[in-house]
């Protein structure tokens, strides 16, 4: 499924629990929201967790641009189309960079932000994804191959299990046919622009934290003062032990960083 490039897209979602305050989780490149399932289950008693599939990843349509602003529009869009009017906004990876975009240009529609494991700044790690991308499309998903050979072939390419693993969620099968649900062109050429840094004058006053991994290098120290710049009300948190998908590596460290952060900030 195809759309222009300037209209908002509207976005697959599930949601959990019935209850309290809205909260918007938006997942990393190649992800959905089928990824933050545990994480929803652990807040449904105190939110309604509303789980966003990102244009070109998971149920949501694909589209040309992979633009930020776009992507914050869509989401935009999800809170309008459901009558949503400030919510606790959760980004992981490029669903964080989304956030802050959200934040920064509509700030009035965020109550408080948490950015997981990304920072406001340009990154060099666009080679490694172009590559994972440039291996599922070498594929050609032969109608004889089974879900083990296919997964089998892209661990010749994918050395990482738990990469591999998160790459094999996007595969889908209809009429007897393998076929991947994300928008891997679009993705592949949209790439430079998810790597980008955040070019603006504006700034998100409100409560935020950052939470990143200890072991992963993509809340450096240096990038603190960026951080404080767009987000004055912001706060940084390394978890130990942990990489880049820290909330599925340290789930219960990571829920208790994140509800201590909702206490202080008076949204839980």
């Amino acid at each position: 499924m195809s759309s222009s490039r300037n209209v908002a897209l509207p976005l697959n979602y599930r949601k959990h629990g019935n209850a309290g305050r809205d909260m918007i989780v938006l997942h990393g490149l190649f992800g959905s929201g089928k990824n933050w399932r545990s994480f929803a289950h652990s807040l449904e008693n105190s939110f309604q967790v509303w789980l966003l599939d990102a244009r070109n990843h998971g149920d949501s349509p694909h589209a040309e641009s992979m633009s930020y602003q776009k992507m914050a529009e869509d989401v935009v869009n999800f809170l309008d189309e459901n009558e949503l009017e400030r919510v606790m906004l959760l980004g992981h990876s490029m669903g964080g960079k989304t956030a802050m975009q959200l934040a920064l240009n509509f700030p009035e529609r965020v109550a408080g932000l948490i950015v997981v494991d990304m920072a406001p700044v340009q990154y060099e790690h666009y080679k490694k994804p172009l590559e994972i991308i440039q291996a599922m499309q070498d594929l050609g998903l032969p109608a004889e191959m089974t879900r083990a050979e296919i997964e089998k072939k892209l661990a010749q390419k994918i050395d990482e299990k738990y990469i591999l693993a998160f790459i094999m969620t996007n595969l889908t099968r209809k009429k007897n046919v393998f076929k991947w649900k994300i928008g891997l062109e679009q993705i592949a050429s949209g790439l430079s622009e998810l790597f980008r840094s955040f070019e603006q004058e504006k700034v998100f006053s409100g409560p935020a934290l950052f939470v990143g991994g200890q072991n992963s290098s993509y809340i450096k120290p240096e990038y603190h003062p960026q951080i404080r710049k767009l987000f004055p009300g912001s706060r940084v948190t390394m978890l130990k032990n942990s990489g880049h998908w820290l909330h599925a590596e340290q789930p219960v460290a990571f829920q208790k960083t994140v509800s201590a952060f909702l206490k202080m900030a008076d949204l839980l």
